[in-house]
């Protein structure tokens, strides 16, 4: 059964979320950026791009969300203290964009597709119902992602982006000695600026016990390759 919209946005509105969030490496960022709308796994792939995900674009495709965009209902960097493995760049939208007429439709995971087989059924893959939802939804649970679906594999950005968070890992680029933020921060605002888009860009402050910098450091993702404005 498909919830409206706008009864998804109430729901989630009533349950303390005020912001969705997109995380991505810098290169798809900048893309993302200077064509004004997030993109799905499909839609990056015909770019020749690398989106970061928790599922695999086989999974997808067998679980027909390939051309669907995921959010997050939660930062998930500062929920779990440490890297996301989907990228530095945090993208935080606001949460009317969920009851834009033109964003397509909207429906919201009920557990992580990661985990998705082909035998799962629907209602333990997607809220099914507003009650469903408004029951079991839970602000902070990592899993709960609004996801357009029916948009093209387009989530347009306009009027609706509030912000991004930019991760500063203290790092340098190999013999080069290129800072991982000030490259980042630059590319970012350059795609901006080809895009037509003006929001702030703001280094995240982590908690002291965030893990984050260990991560990059330690290579649990690849920081180059996380950070580079360009395909390697």
């Amino acid at each position: 059964m498909e919830i409206l919209s706008k009864r998804i946005y109430e729901v989630l509105k009533d349950k303390g979320v005020a912001s969705i969030y997109h995380a991505n490496s810098v290169v798809t960022s900048c893309n993302i950026l200077r064509n004004r709308y997030l993109m799905s796994h499909g839609a990056v792939n015909k770019l020749g791009l690398v989106q970061m995900s928790r599922i695999s674009g086989q999974a997808q495709k067998s679980c027909g969300v390939w051309d669907d965009v995921f959010t997050d209902s939660v930062d998930i960097h500062k929920l779990e203290g440490g890297v996301n493995s989907r990228g530095p760049v945090l993208f935080e939208l606001d949460i009317e964009i969920i009851r834009n007429t033109n964003t397509g439709k909207v429906w919201v995971t009920k557990s992580n597709p990661s985990e998705w087989e082909a035998e799962t059924k629907h209602e333990r893959r997607w809220f099914i119902s507003a009650n469903d939802l408004d029951h079991d939804f839970t602000l902070g649970n990592s899993d709960h992602m609004p996801v357009f679906r029916h948009c093209g594999g387009k989530l347009p950005l306009q009027n609706h982006l509030k912000k991004i968070i930019l991760d500063d890992p203290k790092l340098t680029i190999d013999n080069r000695q290129i800072d991982c933020f000030s490259m980042a921060y630059g590319a970012i605002t350059l795609a901006m600026s080809d895009g037509g888009l003006q929001v702030p860009i703001e280094k995240r402050e982590c908690d002291a016990d965030c893990g984050c910098r260990h991560g990059y450091k330690s290579g649990v993702v690849d920081a180059e390759k996380m950070f580079s404005p360009r395909l390697r």
